[in-house]
């Protein structure tokens, strides 16, 4: 049967396909009445033959019922990672309003602590069926998962996965393998004795996102398996503080000369990038994350040597639509762990890249 096919296929024809009456497989579609085994098993089989999907928009609709979500996510500008992230969730958002699904967007400062805990305490005191929640802050983001379980409402996690939390579903890359595709990326391009330098922005009351720390464990796991014999120099920088930076790296690479390579675990290397730039350092090879537009700039004049990307349109857009799926149809999402592809761009591959495509 063809994608068109499954698409308009009718009660009616499954009760033909499966040998029953339209009012049994009505019963098995809409979870009521009791059917036998035999036919339930019948009916289950042409189901999934045929890739049925009930019609949301008149499910929800008839029914009458109104659903909020809350997505919370880190405040952004036009041009950075989660400005992508963003379009996902606009182009969900105007599908789910066709559900009676409205979307409600909750922001915190990533790089502040207290801006994600004074969040927590405002939606405790906020009344929503379903959330999208990205996990910088794990060591808040888990208790507060638990609260969500006795309430009752489902959660969505992005940005990175949290172990032992009852999740809906995750979409996004393994931070892990990410962080391992980083290193290859690098060592691939150095010798093995060659220093690395980390660039970390400091942030306000914590030492970094859950997404950093785990990409920088995998990092360090690929080079403790390749056997490398360098060192990793860390770079305390600011955001938007070019003085500072380039005060606190030119000390750094002045006192340790076998630097060669550099990185960043979130979507900052531009910050490395434009010092590396400005010194004019081609020596130093630098991989960073996320195609933002500072980032892809850097990339296509030769500075960064690669990004790898994560694709965020998808993750806002795939997290939205599960939670609808699962409140007006009650349909859980194939996998749990949906993890996005690991994007390589290179100066010769960005400009094909699309990464607002879902």
């Amino acid at each position: 049967m063809s994608d068109n096919e499954h698409t308009t296929v009718r009660i009616v024809d499954i009760a033909r396909m499966a040998g029953v009456s339209v009012a049994t497989v009505d019963r098995v579609i809409h979870n009521r009445g009791k059917v036998s085994e035999e036919n339930l098993a019948r009916i289950n089989e042409v189901l999934h033959e045929v890739n049925y999907r009930p019609n949301l928009i008149a499910r929800s609709l008839a029914s009458g019922r109104q659903y909020t979500l809350a997505v919370v996510m880190p405040r952004f500008a036009q041009g950075e990672y989660w400005a992508d992230f963003d379009a996902g969730i606009v182009r969900a958002e105007a599908e789910a309003r066709r559900y009676n699904v409205a979307v409600r967007k909750f922001f915190f400062d990533q790089y502040d602590r207290s801006s994600f805990e004074k969040l927590l305490a405002t939606l405790r005191g906020e009344t929503f069926d379903g959330a999208v929640l990205a996990t910088l802050f794990a060591e808040m983001v888990s208790p507060f998962t638990r609260e969500l379980d006795e309430r009752g409402v489902p959660y969505v996690f992005v940005d990175s996965n949290l172990p032992g939390c009852n999740q809906l579903a995750y979409f996004g890359t393994s931070s892990f393998d990410a962080g391992a595709v980083a290193a290859r990326l690098l060592y691939d391009r150095l010798d093995p004795g060659s220093d690395i330098v980390v660039g970390r922005i400091i942030h306000r009351g914590d030492a970094g996102s859950n997404q950093c720390r785990s990409r920088e464990e995998g990092f360090r796991s690929y080079l403790q398996q390749q056997g490398f014999r360098g060192k990793l120099h860390y770079a305390a920088l600011r955001l938007d503080d070019e003085a500072y930076n380039r005060e606190v790296l030119d000390d750094l690479l002045l006192k340790h000369r076998a630097i060669a390579g550099a990185v960043t675990f979130n979507s900052t290397c531009y910050i490395l990038a434009g010092y590396l730039a400005a010194r004019r350092r081609t020596d130093v090879r630098l991989v960073g994350y996320d195609v933002i537009r500072r980032n892809g700039q850097m990339l296509d004049e030769g500075v960064v040597t690669a990004l790898v990307a994560q694709r965020p349109e998808a993750q806002g857009y795939r997290g939205v639509m599960a939670l609808c799926e699962w409140l007006v149809e009650g349909r859980r999402p194939d996998t749990a762990e949906n993890n996005m592809p690991i994007d390589i761009l290179l100066k010769e591959n960005i400009r094909y890249y699309k990464n607002n495509l879902i």
